[in-house]
Formats: structure tokens, sequence, C-alpha cells
């Protein structure tokens, strides 16, 4: 049981990742700004805080984001139901955390870590922040993702395997 339910966390989860991750850079290179709450607090000082349209474009791309986030551990939980002939709320909330975890730490160690804090291209640099100290301070990041990140990471996966629970 436990190594099937490492096999859909490791294969559905990396699907998930790289879908997510993806789009966050698509969303990244098209219009930064629409990120504007996750940049360093030097960089949210000096420029003007996002208009509506920004705000409106985060929410269209957030929310099939937010769908496919559902979606793909829904059906990670419906294939080990199928799979097991079991769906307990303790395999479901494995699933869900599990592929959330995976694509989280992802997004911290190569898109944070590795992208904005260390490799930092042109494309992400809000014009008139260039050079500003945030963009190379990866402590207050990883701060609230091993933290805050982590909580929200586990009271989602609580309430959100109570669906395959019910329903599977």
């Amino acid at each position: 049981m436990a190594g099937l339910l490492l096999t859909r966390i490791l294969i559905d989860g990396s699907i998930l990742t790289a879908l997510v991750s993806t789009a966050a850079v698509l969303m990244l290179h098209l219009n930064p700004r629409i990120a504007l709450s996750d940049y360093p607090e030097d960089v949210k000082a000096a420029v003007p805080p996002r208009t509506k349209q920004e705000f409106r474009q985060g929410l269209a791309l957030s929310i099939p984001m937010l769908i496919v986030g559902v979606t793909i551990p829904l059906y990670s939980a419906w294939l080990v139901r199928l799979q097991a002939g079991v769906l307990t709320y303790g395999m479901a909330f494995a699933i869900f955390f599990g592929e959330y975890f995976l694509a989280s730490m992802f997004d911290l160690i190569v898109l944070d870590l590795g992208m904005f804090f260390t490799w930092t291209p042109k494309f992400l640099v809000l014009p008139g922040t260039e050079g500003m100290s945030g963009y190379k301070d990866w402590r207050p990041h990883l701060k609230a993702q091993l933290t805050m990140g982590n909580a929200i990471l586990i009271v989602a996966s609580a309430l959100l395997a109570l669906i395959p629970t019910f329903l599977y």
C-alpha cells in the first residue's frame, strides 16, 4: 500500500509540479507585477501597488492553477482507490500533502532559490528596482515557505482529503 501511495505521489505530484511551475513562470514572464505580493519588501515599497487589471489578471491565471491543483490529487486518490480497493482518509491526506509538498519544495528550491535569488533573470526584475538587495535575500522566503507555507499545506490537505474519502 505504501508503495502504491508513494508511486502516485511521485508521478502525479511531478505532473502537478510541472504544470503549476510552468504556468507560474509563464505568468511571471508575461507580467511579473501579477505576483507583486511575493516580491521582497524593499521591491514592493519601491513600486506602485498592483492595478485592478493586474489583480484581475492574477485571479484569471490563478483559477486554472487552482483547478489543476485540486484535480490532480483527486485523480491520484481515485487511482489508488481503483488499484488498492480502498481509500482511507489517511491515504487521501498523504496523497494531497505529498503532492503539494513536492510542488512546494520544487517552488522553493528551483524557482525561488535557483531562479529568483541566484539567477534573477531580467524579466523578473521590476522596472526601477534593479540592484535592490531584496532580490538576493533568500531568508524571508525560506522562513515563510517552511512555516506558514507548510501549515497551509497541512490544512488544505486535511480539508481536501475529505472529498475523495466520502466520494470514492
